[in-house]
């Protein structure tokens, strides 16, 4: 629900047309849900595992869509040392390798490096923006979502371990802070794009 109450405040706002990739991934998170939610019992096993698995990948892709026209919008707002820019993806995906290869190798949940480099690319870019002076929903966008990023890294971070000494409970413990802080960032959008608030 909240997410849907997002979702309207992003098209009453206008932001869909600023930032239109920013608006997929807003809108694909509770299609995702509703689809994963009700569909079990009304269409095959296989077709239904096939689903899952096409909307996982979607999932580890669209962030980094939403990063690249993040990053080229900082790009063209931003003056001197823009060019720095374009090492972004180099740095994240080599600080993304760097946190794979110490995370525990035989853990039976491995973390997913996609999705590492995805949180590395809103860090860096929300770090980019904040030089920039980036303001409005540029800037509301990137850093709900580095914000986002710093938990996440945090919490794949302890489900590796949780995952490789079978702890159950720490593990749980760890996905339920991540869709927390999630929540906490979707409130966070929800009071920075609320009617009467700066665009």
């Amino acid at each position: 629900m909240l997410q849907c109450g997002l979702l309207a405040l992003v098209f009453l706002r206008g932001v869909w047309a600023r930032v239109p990739s920013f608006t997929v991934l807003l809108a694909f998170y509770p299609v995702r849900a509703a689809l994963l939610f009700f569909l079990p019992g009304h269409i095959a096993a296989d077709d239904y595992a096939s689903l899952y698995s096409g909307l996982a990948l979607a999932g580890l892709l669209l962030p980094i869509v939403v990063a690249a026209e993040i990053g080229w919008r900082i790009w063209r707002l931003r003056g001197r040392g823009r060019w720095g820019l374009w090492l972004t993806p180099v740095v994240a995906a080599a600080m993304a390798w760097g946190l794979w290869r110490v995370l525990p190798g035989k853990a039976p949940i491995p973390p997913d490096r996609v999705q590492l480099f995805g949180s590395m690319m809103m860090i860096l870019l929300c770090g980019f923006a904040v030089a920039a002076r980036v303001r409005g929903v540029l800037y509301t966008a990137v850093i709900g979502l580095a914000a986002f990023g710093v938990v996440d890294l945090l919490a794949t971070t302890g489900k590796s371990f949780a995952a490789m000494h079978r702890d159950a409970a720490a593990f749980a413990g760890w996905s339920y802070a991540s869709s927390g802080a999630y929540l906490l960032v979707v409130l966070f959008w929800m009071v920075a794009l609320r009617p009467g608030a700066r665009k």
